[in-house]
């Protein structure tokens, strides 16, 4: 992997209720074998739940599959997953990731993060981080 790095994929101030969105990917990530990601989550008060799920795309970023999903309600969390390229799988067809879910074995060369709130949030802050290698 050229760009063996941890990158910062969210920092943002959670407050009104938010629908699924993607923010800014993270490119350039050719060769990634493996990542590990921290979501932390920073409650403040308010809000009803908040999801954190990273994404990654095989197709310049036309399509993203869900390879893991961060789940937040109303406490400070910090909360990881590790995440390896070089897994054996059996042939499986895709689905998006239930609560907490994670897709091992599938790494393109981006990463994003889709972030969706419920409930209105006061001074709650998600940060999601990615060490890629």
């Amino acid at each position: 992997m050229n760009n063996a790095n941890v990158y910062p994929l969210a920092a943002l101030a959670i407050g009104a209720a938010r629908s699924l969105s993607i923010l800014t990917p993270v490119a350039d990530l050719d060769g990634m074998e493996a990542v590990t990601i921290e979501a932390n989550f920073q409650y403040g008060s308010g809000g009803t739940t908040c999801s954190a799920i990273v994404a990654t795309t095989f197709d310049g970023g036309t399509t993203w599959r869900h390879i893991a999903r961060f789940d937040f309600t109303t406490a400070t969390a910090v909360k990881v997953a590790n995440l390896n390229g070089h897994l054996s799988k059996a042939v499986t067809a895709y689905v998006d990731l239930a609560s907490e879910g994670v897709l091992d074995g599938v790494l393109g060369d981006q990463l994003a993060v889709l972030v969706q709130s419920t409930g209105t949030y006061v001074n709650s802050v998600l940060s999601v981080r990615a060490s890629v290698r």
